[in-house]
């Protein structure tokens, strides 16, 4: 078996996800494996390794890798702090929520996802809404909330499927985040 060190750098100003694909071949440049690896989460101007490993051929002929393709994904940011707290105040003054609901992000579950509620219910950000516009309050003295739809976890891809993945590389085939 033969193993071959496959590095990265991130000359970007963020943090990105690699992709790279070699291929294994021998004397008479024919193909022998090919092996996919993925660098999740490199930060900005820093180096990640692998090694990929391939079986030498039986009739002793040398073996060489040859670099296939590489691709490089943006890794998107969170939004700011207030950007939640702008989303949760207007959740409570359109009473969808009670004043004092706790919220939070949700790091371990994919970027930019958010709980409002109860920590088990992540929810993505996916576009910003314009908001809606102010209406007279209803004749009648009763209050219509609507009734909130169940959130499950997830996170929506930026070509609109739904992924219940929640770790890295989430919607890598789909566009990335939405």
């Amino acid at each position: 078996m033969s193993a071959v060190d496959i590095k990265v750098k991130n000359t970007g100003t963020g943090e990105a996800n690699y992709y790279v694909t070699v291929e294994f071949i021998d004397s008479e440049q024919h193909s022998l494996a090919t092996e996919d690896t993925y660098f999740g989460h490199v930060s900005a101007t820093a180096t990640m390794s692998r090694t990929a490993y391939a079986v030498r051929p039986a009739d002793g002929r040398g073996l060489a890798v040859r670099l296939v393709k590489v691709k490089r994904e943006v890794v998107p940011t969170k939004a700011p702090a207030t950007a939640l707290d702008k989303a949760v105040s207007l959740f409570v003054e359109q009473g969808l929520v009670p004043v004092g609901t706790p919220y939070g992000d949700c790091p371990d579950t994919a970027p930019q996802a958010y709980w409002i509620g109860d920590r088990g219910n992540c929810w993505t950000a996916v576009r910003t809404l314009t908001p809606l516009p102010v209406t007279s309050a209803p004749a009648q003295s009763t209050l219509i909330v609507p009734t909130p739809t169940p959130v499950f976890p997830g996170t929506v891809c930026a070509d609109g499927s739904v992924s219940r993945s929640s770790g890295r590389g989430t919607c890598s085939h789909h566009g990335g985040i939405g």
